[in-house]
């Protein structure tokens, strides 16, 4: 990672928040908690799930997708790329 852990995780941090509501509690601290267990990648491939499931895509906005795909731009490629197919428009768009 070319930034430090904390401040990658600052930036986490505040995107999770930024993203999910009250009804995401379970899975705003399932992420939380692999950041502070050290899991970066299965915390980034949590959130990217999340906004990929998601019933209602535009409920992320495009910049939110985006800050993901960079907050990912330094992990391996296999991480890269589950995080872009988990993020791309169910209606290919």
């Amino acid at each position: 990672m070319v930034q430090s852990h904390a401040a990658w995780e600052k930036r986490v941090r505040g995107l999770v928040e930024s993203l999910l509501g009250f009804n995401s509690e379970p899975l705003r601290w399932d992420v939380l908690d692999f950041l502070k267990a050290g899991e970066h990648g299965l915390a980034i491939e949590t959130l990217s799930d999340w906004i990929g499931d998601l019933e209602d895509p535009m409920l992320v906005s495009p910049a939110d997708r985006a800050q993901v795909l960079d907050l990912v731009s330094d992990f391996p490629e296999e991480t890269q790329t589950r995080v872009r197919r988990a993020l791309a428009d169910p209606v290919g768009g």
